[in-house]
């Protein structure tokens, strides 16, 4: 006969609530230092936080109806080559949500994010925000002395190694940037006129892990 009583039960129950309550806030947390560091990354440059403070993630049309804008290409005609911006890396395991954070930042800011590979061989640029697998073998120390300060992405390994074999499926297993570089446009496919984007087979990542 259990000897818990009604108070004691409720208590408990009020306690899991509240460290569920708790991680919840922990990764709004997250998110809101995440925004704070990039804000605060670029605080110094007043013509510069004049701008971020007129960015908009999409433009207003009107009637409910909203146009969605990309971020900043260094390419772009505005884009700040010169400013001395505090560079930040975003750092993480292949496959392990580092895309989810820049996309955030680059929403923040309205300039887009470099991949370490790009920095290495296709040459040095202003953007801010540096999107590295380093020190992993999928990775490449490609910014030079261009980084200020680190983002380090933790997230699941289970979830982050299918995430990993997904991207090298998608990529055709490439063995150099050439290669991957070429076979970019089949990542993150989305359903296009009713065909599903295909995922990889289960037998094929069996096969790439037990190589691993």
């Amino acid at each position: 006969i259990s000897s818990t009583t009604p108070q004691h039960f409720t208590n408990n129950l009020k306690s899991k609530i509240s460290t569920m309550s708790f991680w919840r806030m922990s990764k709004k947390k997250t998110v809101i230092l995440i925004a704070l560091a990039s804000i605060l990354s670029l605080w110094y440059d007043q013509g510069l936080i004049i701008s971020i403070k007129d960015r908009r993630l999409s433009l207003n049309k009107g009637n409910g109806e909203c146009e969605w804008v990309a971020a900043i290409q260094y390419t772009d005609p505005g884009f700040p080559t010169e400013q001395d911006f505090k560079k930040t890396i975003i750092a993480g395991y292949p496959g392990g949500d580092k895309r989810i954070t820049f996309i955030q930042l680059e929403g923040l800011t309205g300039l887009s994010a470099r991949d370490e590979w790009e920095f290495a061989f296709l040459g040095m640029t202003n953007q801010p925000f540096i999107k590295a697998n380093y020190p992993h073998h999928e990775g490449i120390w490609g910014w030079q002395d261009q980084a200020d300060q680190v983002v380090l992405v933790v997230s699941n390994i289970k979830k982050a190694m299918i995430e990993y074999h997904d991207i090298l499926w998608d990529i055709g297993y490439a063995q150099t940037f050439e290669e991957a570089y070429e076979r970019m446009d089949n990542l993150y496919k989305d359903e296009v006129a009713g065909v599903p984007h295909e995922n990889p087979p289960v037998e094929d990542f069996l096969v790439w892990r037990d190589l691993r």
